[in-house]
């Protein structure tokens, strides 16, 4: 198919918290997790983001424990300038490329460390993060997620400060985790391009994480991309899932929304099962060559596992500004 390992975009991955074990260590190729430098070379990742978690870690001191995951971070970014770029403007993209490098992006999966000041978001963007989503399946004070879909809750005022702030920044907003009526209004506040970090396809799998077909028709209509999740239960609702089913999620986005809003975003490091022939980053390559197995030309593969991830951080890192 492609002469070359195609250049992969991974939409998130939770491998952050992995950097505090003392047996794991990011530069080398590791038996736990599934994401480090060596397996990210190998299997052709050129964009990684990284998502600072903090809710389902802890109940509280939030802030705290998003600084050390910060520092942990960059800690990393230091240690391996060689081989990883990080990305807080679209001009840096091109550099990391030039000089073959990873790019790094840093996402904080859930505002909770914001500890419900939106103003907050100004001192995280200083830090580096240049994605955000609301919340983590649960009501924090700026919007309700998945997990509190009876209670039909929307954006609270500090959640649309939050969003206003967000876009002035250049800051990706994600709308993954959010209930469905937050889902609606953060989109619609939203002045550039939003992202689903990592979901699927409700109309395949009814898992509460994963969007409708009015969602996503939505999401494409502001000329947002929702990044394939990698976890079985999102998948096929149950324990295991093969490559010809993660890829019927593809198909079906593909038919109804189009090839260019849909990207790849495993969910690495934060899901206890993988789908089978995509076990860790080293094995990404599997994944372009099922999509043209099933039918998709090479352009539109190009479109998913990179380029269309490229087009959103163009729209909002410098806010439609190229270099």
């Amino acid at each position: 198919m492609f002469a070359q390992k195609l250049k992969i975009a991974d939409c998130h991955c939770d491998t952050i918290w992995l950097m505090e074990k003392e047996e794991y260590e990011f530069s080398r190729r590791n038996a736990a997790g599934h994401i480090d430098l060596p397996r990210l070379r190998e299997g052709g990742v050129g964009l990684q983001f990284f998502a600072i978690c903090t809710a389902p870690l802890v109940k509280e001191g939030y802030l705290h424990v998003a600084l050390q995951q910060i520092n942990r971070y960059h800690r990393n970014l230091s240690l391996n300038g060689d081989l990883l770029q990080s990305l807080e403007q679209w001009a840096d993209l091109a550099t990391a490329g030039k000089e073959q490098k990873i790019g790094a992006l840093l996402a904080l999966e859930g505002a909770e460390p914001l500890e419900g000041d939106p103003e907050l978001i100004h001192i995280f963007y200083l830090l580096g993060v240049r994605a955000l989503s609301l919340t983590w399946n649960h009501r924090n004070p700026f919007a309700d997620g998945v997990g509190e879909e009876p209670a039909g809750g929307g954006l609270t005022l500090a959640g649309r400060d939050l969003v206003k702030n967000i876009s002035s920044l250049g800051i990706v907003l994600d709308l993954a985790h959010l209930a469905v009526r937050c889902f609606f209004e953060a989109l619609e506040l939203a002045a550039y391009p939003p992202l689903v970090s990592h979901a699927n396809i409700k109309n395949i799998c009814a898992h509460p994480r994963n969007l409708s077909d009015e969602q996503l028709k939505a999401l494409a209509s502001r000329g947002g991309v929702i990044g394939m999740s990698f976890y079985p239960r999102f998948i096929t609702g149950g324990e295991e899932a093969g490559l010809d089913q993660l890829i019927d999620h593809f198909i079906y986005a593909a038919d109804l929304i189009g090839v260019e809003h849909i990207a790849f975003g495993s969910d690495f490091d934060g899901i206890d099962r993988t789908v089978t022939g995509i076990e860790d980053a080293a094995s990404y390559q599997n994944l372009p060559e099922a999509l043209e197995k099933r039918g998709f030309r090479p352009r539109e593969i190009e479109l998913i596992a990179r380029g269309n991830v490229e087009r959103l951080l163009q729209a909002n890192l410098d806010r439609g500004m190229q270099p």
